[in-house]
């Protein structure tokens, strides 16, 4: 009878660490009682890095050793992971059942000074003078964003601009190993063809990547740079990359439980599994089709007549019956050695737009979840999931750490998925 109840979850333990440099600098233990949330904001496809949060509720003191030297704050988080049975009518407590992966990182943190309410230099709190007694047992919030500073620093830095005889991907690993950058993955590229000479312009590296991937071309389907928590990443937008898949079951809409989190398969695996509800599908609209479409049509609303205007083709056909991308061909006055993917991922990108899935959930395995990682959904209802049975990424995906008090945290977390 427990088995059928039973509700699965992904809850985290944060051990977290401020550390402020400078002559009175100090390493502070901040209690997991104080920590109200951290954010995790992966924008993908439109940026480099991503954005991370973390709201404290906690004494007024930690404000003061942090507002000494604002722009010296170093953070250190480690959150352990476990899957847990979530409390029921039996068991008021959530118990461990297996391990998850955890997730840590150790950036610099920044606070904006219009969230400071008070610092260890002023004289008077509310008119009053300050007073030692007065800032005890005294709380106030408590925002810090981090970043890795070192690898935006790197990523800045002007690129040499003449490499000889050399693949892209060994252009990459010397630009990086040249600028100090250790800690990457680079994904095998499908261009290994080598070069007789590269000549890089004026760009930083972060652009000279992008350089790259425009003009010689990388993977068929584009590439992806991101700089995540433990390194930076280059690699195939492709879906069927290669990576095994992250199943995510979506329960049918006549399911009336509340279950969500974790879902035990087989009795020894826990995949991700959400309500249907939480499930929605974008498509193209009528409009984006006829916008999208080799012809424009118009209606003169008078006499009703119908005007049609075929739309210029920007690259010619070659022959006919051929796939989208085969028909289209790139002219050599692009660049000399120019990339032999343009046009695959020209239509990667048109593909993308046309079928987007919005998906929530609560309780998820958010340190399984990084830009290499992919997706199949599972539905529970076979008609919905009928046209839906294929391999997702993830353009944006967003991770709420909340505390649950007792120590323990629960990520929220939405994604936007797409299939090319």
């Amino acid at each position: 009878m427990a088995g059928s109840t039973d509700k699965f979850s992904v809850l985290y333990r944060p051990s977290l660490v401020l550390q402020t440099k400078g002559t009175d600098g100090a390493t502070i233990n901040i209690s997991p009682s104080d920590i109200v949330s951290m954010t995790i904001i992966h924008d993908f496809d439109n940026a480099i890095f991503p954005i991370i949060r973390i709201r404290l509720y906690s004494d007024l003191s930690i404000m003061e050793k942090l507002t000494q030297y604002p722009d010296q704050i170093f953070v250190r988080l480690y959150m352990t992971g476990m899957v847990y049975r979530m409390a029921d009518q039996d068991n008021k407590s959530p118990t461990p059942v297996t391990g998850a992966k955890s997730l840590s990182f150790s950036l610099k943190g920044y606070i904006e000074n219009k969230n400071i309410p008070t610092s260890i230099m002023d004289q008077y709190d509310h008119g009053i003078k300050k007073k030692s007694d007065l800032n005890i047992d005294r709380k106030v919030p408590i925002e810090i964003y981090c970043y890795d500073n070192e690898l935006i620093h790197y990523m800045r830095r002007k690129a040499s601009s003449i490499f000889k005889d050399m693949s892209i991907t060994t252009v990459i690993e010397t630009l990086f190993r040249k600028q100090g950058i250790v800690k990457y993955s680079i994904q095998p590229t499908k261009n290994q063809e080598k070069y007789d000479q590269v000549l890089i312009p004026n760009l930083s590296i972060n652009e000279t990547l992008s350089f790259f991937d425009n003009k010689y071309g990388l993977y068929e389907k584009g590439a992806q740079v991101y700089g995540d928590m433990d390194k930076l990443y280059i690699c195939d937008s492709d879906v069927n990359n290669g990576e095994k898949p992250l199943p995510i079951h979506i329960e049918s809409y006549k399911n009336s439980s509340d279950m969500g989190g974790m879902r035990r398969v087989g009795g020894i695996d826990y995949h991700m599994n959400t309500k249907a509800e939480n499930v929605s599908v974008v498509s193209e609209t009528d409009i984006e089709r006829v916008l999208n479409s080799e012809e424009v049509t118009s209606i003169n609303v008078k006499d009703m007549s119908v005007d049609k205007t075929e739309m210029v083709k920007l690259f010619p056909e070659l022959e006919t019956g051929k796939k989208a991308y085969e028909r289209i061909s790139t002219p050599d006055l692009l660049h000399k050695t120019r990339s032999k993917y343009t046009s695959k991922t020209y239509v990667a990108r048109i593909s993308e737009r046309i079928t987007r899935v919005d998906l929530s959930g609560v309780g998820f395995d958010i340190g399984k979840m990084n830009i290499m990682t992919r997706y199949n959904l599972i539905f529970d209802s076979p008609i919905r999931g009928m046209s839906m049975n294929q391999l997702y990424r993830t353009s944006v995906i967003n991770h709420v750490i909340s505390n649950l008090d007792s120590g323990l945290f629960i990520a929220q977390t939405t994604m936007t998925l797409c299939s090319n």
